[in-house]
């Protein structure tokens, strides 16, 4: 009983002991910093914005921006651009969602369908009033503008210094990209108007007509090298050329996909599908897959040498599909007039994962790697 009484008291000694000389330095109570995950980041005509878990799914952000959304979201230099169809452009952090500013441009009334692109300190963006801008993306002034003639449905891309952007009025135009003075105009012949965006390659601007025709001119200069027709009057070029490893491929209202060689304007492969093709194709390099999605509610993977189906998606509910893909981790994102944003695995088509964000889904989505690197589908101009 004795010991039992002394190991008692020894304790409670030292314990009083170590609290008593702990209790003077306390630490910090300082939180621990936040880890952000990757993302796929989509937007709709429901007026939200959503950040997901491009592996899971799991939502990490919402943003209602107050209006429909139709151009596909930018991400630039860890900044989210979402332009909304009233010609308001919010600038939001991309990992948090929250606001760190928006702008609208003051004048006749307008509306932002295409996409914007950015680089340096200035975002441009064509509107329905005819006019390109060229805003800082730090205080949110206009650098320049120009005027064409008709709307700007089409979305510009940067190369070397000059701004390319094509116009409802027919013309493409280049322009140097810090004063917005011209350097040179395409119009075609018969005269055409565009919605599809240019894409550049190397030495060379890829832009499809809605008279049905493929066009490649020389970025030096404009002037055509070569021009490729599709079905008459109904093949209609909506959808934004991809340019990879010597081929264009683009989809056409004539319910066709088409790979065009770059260097002779000569077809390599050519595939029919139910109904027509708006939606871009994005170039799966890891698989040597384009993945191009149509309005007969399909998904697309083709052999890009030669235009076999590897796999196709079928909307469960047969909605079309409008919004481009993009690829990212072995993954196809792409999302429908089902309003579902998907998921597929990009060897098999498979869903991975899916999410109804509560509207038609009209733009495409884009992902915040966390590395500083943008991945947007070629509806935003951009070439792989």
């Amino acid at each position: 009983m004795f010991k039992r009484w002394i190991v008692v008291i020894v304790t409670l000694v030292s314990t009083t002991s170590l609290l008593s000389s702990c209790s003077k330095k306390m630490s910090s109570d300082d939180p621990l910093p936040p880890v952000y995950e990757p993302s796929v980041i989509i937007s709709s005509d429901n007026e939200f914005v959503y950040s997901f878990n491009p592996y899971t799914g799991y939502k990490h952000w919402e943003y209602n921006v107050g209006d429909v959304v139709k151009a596909s979201p930018l991400l630039y230099n860890g900044m989210l651009y979402i332009s909304t169809l009233n010609g308001v452009i919010y600038k939001l952090n991309s990992k948090t969602g929250t606001l760190v500013s928006k702008f609208s441009l003051l004048g006749k009334p307008y509306r932002l369908i295409a996409t914007p692109i950015a680089d340096g300190k200035l975002i441009y963006f064509g509107t329905t009033n005819d006019t390109l801008y060229a805003v800082d993306t730090g205080t949110g002034n206009i650098s320049w503008k120009y005027g064409t003639k008709d709307s700007i449905l089409s979305s510009p891309t940067v190369h070397k210094g000059y701004v390319i952007v094509a116009s409802y009025d027919g013309k493409v135009y280049s322009l140097d990209e810090a004063t917005g003075v011209p350097k040179w105009t395409f119009a075609s012949n018969p005269k055409d108007a565009y919605y599809s965006s240019p894409a550049v390659n190397d030495s060379f601007v890829y832009i499809g007509g809605l008279n049905g025709i493929m066009y490649e001119l020389r970025v030096s200069d404009g002037t055509l090298k070569w021009k490729f027709p599709a079905t008459g009057n109904i093949g209609a070029i909506q959808s934004s050329p991809t340019v990879y490893g010597g081929n264009c491929i683009f989809g056409s209202n004539d319910y066709r996909v088409y790979c065009v060689d770059t260097q002779s304007g000569l077809p390599r492969w050519v595939d029919s599908t139910g109904d027509r093709v708006v939606s871009s194709p994005f170039a799966d390099v890891n698989n040597q897959l384009v993945i191009v999605a149509g309005y007969d509610y399909n998904v697309y993977a083709y052999n890009i040498l030669n235009g076999t189906v590897k796999w196709d998606f079928v909307s469960p509910v047969r909605a079309l599909f409008q919004s481009s893909p993009i690829v990212y981790g072995g993954l196809v994102f792409i999302g429908g007039y089902d309003k579902y944003l998907y998921a597929l695995d990009s060897y098999t088509g498979n869903v991975r994962w899916k999410q109804n964000i509560n509207g038609l889904i009209e733009c495409s989505p884009v992902i915040d790697d966390l590395s500083g690197t943008s991945y947007n589908s070629s509806i935003s101009g951009y070439s792989n």
